[in-house]
């Protein structure tokens, strides 16, 4: 994961924009693969929570179902923060919902029902759904059921060790029985790791006896079929029983019932044979996930259910896919790729589709760009943007839409746009300033860039650049700079290297090379001056130096971009020669006969001969 820092500083010594601004803050941008979870996180920050361990001495009658339909319900519950990370279980949307977006530990946390009377030898059905942020988030849980609120007392399994990554619920349906009469409570045990999990959702809690042996058993085969093109139909096909939940054979049923979420019947099959292949057409679900049960009938009563949820109807679209940005002749081109099917992986109406974009600096403060837009082809342009205003770093986010709603935002790559500074380009850091934007690439936030007083020329400024461990890659880009069409172009500077460390020096545009030469270690200050004038077919690019962290940070400082050439003249004469250099970079007097790089007042390089 690459993460871009952007630093700022008061303008001098380069000739650039009348816009030029003081800039006191380092902003940070993540990659684009982490800001919906980010922004995710933005939103949890703003709410209210209240994560703490508390015991409910509630109990209640079986049988009984928990939907969560009502905030006040969630206070009959016990709830465990057994690492005391404060990272807990709450109510969130009409769900139980355990969320480690802020948690220092893996997992250890439970949530604990109501009590409630079970007699020993008789069977009970414990049913429940679950969910996770989405399938990238897996979680991990177990379900137990106890005699205390407490976790030492939940001894007896329900759901083993479970590990789930779906944002559609899953059904799970279990029948226990216990070792004694008593009153027992029903725990789910969140135990995922801390590294990628997000949230558990539970819903629809039911404790009830379970059919008694004689009963039918479950009907066979079951299947839900939704409709390929997104219209509201569910075909719902099944065997009718044949077998007893004790295995003996069933000679009649009395009936075979089929309910929507739970409580809705919505169709009656009268004394069906067993074995019977049975189909009904549900032409009333709801546009999303709905769920099944069919429940078999015999003259002892009502069998298992079978359980069944799936997404019915026209899906929302998914987040759009390898969204990027580039530059195009001046203009931001952007260009993405739309999943055949929807976030649910159903279907979507592509000829249906519009598009709301926004452009950010941060990813999070978003500006609209324009909504409804009409991009058959997936791509949109925006004219002329790429030299407009000022200098500054941009991330697009774009959302696709139906008439079942919005799906989730996509992020581009981001790059610079606004008007190229021009040459000479000279950034010297002096008083621990610099004259414009410099952006940094790092894989961990503590690779650091940071200007330092240990400069090279006694103005109060260089450039240090350190890994928060050796072998880290971090690169380091100047503002964009116009190059096209220059005769020459040169860059010089002054660095300090390491001997363990590697360090690079050239020109990347947008982010991405045009040419990097590698550098000698140097204990002490050193110039180097490479020739890059074959690099001037393109119209602008950035300065950039890639450091291989070593064991010491490196120091970088005098840096120069000039389309002025190296002379071989003989007879230089000027009258204000800042510093002389030998070729191996080191620093020499006026009296040194040999070949000498010389530093002007003016911002020019020369070469002599002595």
């Amino acid at each position: 994961m690459n993460k871009f820092l952007l630093f700022g500083a008061s303008f001098a010594f380069v000739t650039i924009p009348a816009y030029a601004s003081v800039f006191n803050e380092v902003t940070r941008l993540v990659s684009k693969s982490d800001l919906n979870k980010e922004a995710f996180a933005k939103k949890y920050k703003a709410a209210p929570h209240r994560v703490v361990s508390r015991v409910s001495g509630a109990t209640v009658t079986l049988p009984w179902t928990e939907s969560f339909d009502d905030e006040s319900s969630f206070d009959n519950f016990t709830v465990i923060d057994a690492n005391e990370d404060f990272a807990g279980w709450e109510y969130v949307d009409g769900k139980a919902e355990y969320c480690c977006l802020f948690a220092d530990y893996d997992a250890d946390d439970w949530l604990i029902t109501p009590g409630f009377n079970m007699v020993a030898g008789k069977k009970y059905q414990i049913s429940f759904r679950a969910n996770t942020f989405d399938v990238a988030s897996p979680e991990e849980f177990s379900a137990w059921l106890g005699n205390a609120p407490e976790a030492d007392a939940m001894t007896i399994s329900v759901v083993g060790k479970t590990t789930i990554a779906q944002d559609n619920a899953a059904d799970y349906s279990v029948k226990v029985t216990v070792p004694a009469d008593g009153v027992y409570y029903f725990g789910i045990h969140c135990t995922s790791p801390m590294e990628d999990a997000w949230t558990l959702d539970i819903d629809d809690i039911s404790i009830k006896e379970a059919a008694a042996e004689s009963a039918p058993a479950e009907v066979g085969d079951l299947t839900i079929v939704p409709d390929p093109l997104g219209e509201l139909k569910a075909t719902i096909s099944f065997t009718a029983p044949t077998l007893a939940a004790d295995g003996s054979e069933l000679s009649a049923l009395t009936k075979i019932e089929i309910y929507r979420e739970d409580t809705r019947l919505i169709k009656t099959f009268d004394a069906p044979a067993p074995g019977d292949k049975l189909t009904y057409v549900d032409e009333s679900p709801a546009n999303g996930d709905n769920h099944y049960s069919v429940i078999a009938y015999n003259e002892v009563g009502a069998g298992s259910p079978a359980l069944l949820g799936l997404f019915v109807g026209e899906d929302i679209p998914g987040a759009p896919q390898n969204f990027s940005q580039k530059i195009v002749d001046g203009d931001v081109v952007l260009t993405w790729e739309m999943d055949e099917l929807g976030w649910n992986s159903h279907y979507i109406n592509h000829d249906k589709l519009t598009y709301n974009l926004w452009d950010s600096a941060d990813g999070f403060t978003l500006s609209e760009i324009s909504k409804g837009i009409k991009a058959e082809d997936n791509s949109y342009t925006i004219e002329d943007r790429a030299e407009e205003g000022k200098q500054r770093q941009i991330i697009y986010c774009l959302q696709a839409e139906t008439r079942t709603g919005t799906g989730s935002r996509a992020f581009s790559n981001t790059l610079i746009v606004g008007e190229s500074l021009r040459l000479p380009y000279n950034e010297t850091f002096a008083d621990k300033k610099m004259s414009s934007r410099w952006f940094q690439s790092a894989t961990d936030s503590k690779d650091v860039s940071a200007l330092v007083e240990d400069d090279r020329n006694n103005d109060g400024g260089a450039m240090s650049i350190s890994g928060h461990e050796k072998g880290c890659e971090i690169s380091l880009f100047s503002s964009k700079i116009w190059i096209k069409d220059e005769p020459k172009l040169v860059l010089s500077f002054w660095y300090k290297l390491p001997a363990d460390g590697a360090l690079s020096a050239g020109l990347m545009k947008d982010f991405e090379v045009v040419k990097l030469n590698g550098l000698e270690p140097a204990g002490d200050w050193k110039f180097a001056s490479f020739d890059l004038s074959d690099q001037t077919g393109i119209d602008y690019a950035q300065v950039t130096f890639r450091y291989v962290a070593g064991s010491e940070p490196c120091y970088i400082d005098d840096i120069e971009l000039t389309a002025t050439p190296l002379s071989l003249d003989t007879t230089v004469e000027h009258p204000t020669v800042v510093a002389r250099y030998s070729v191996a970079g080191q620093c020499v007097d006026e009296n040194y006969r040999g070949v000498v790089i010389e530093r002007r007042s003016d911002g020019t390089v020369a070469k002599s001969i002595r």
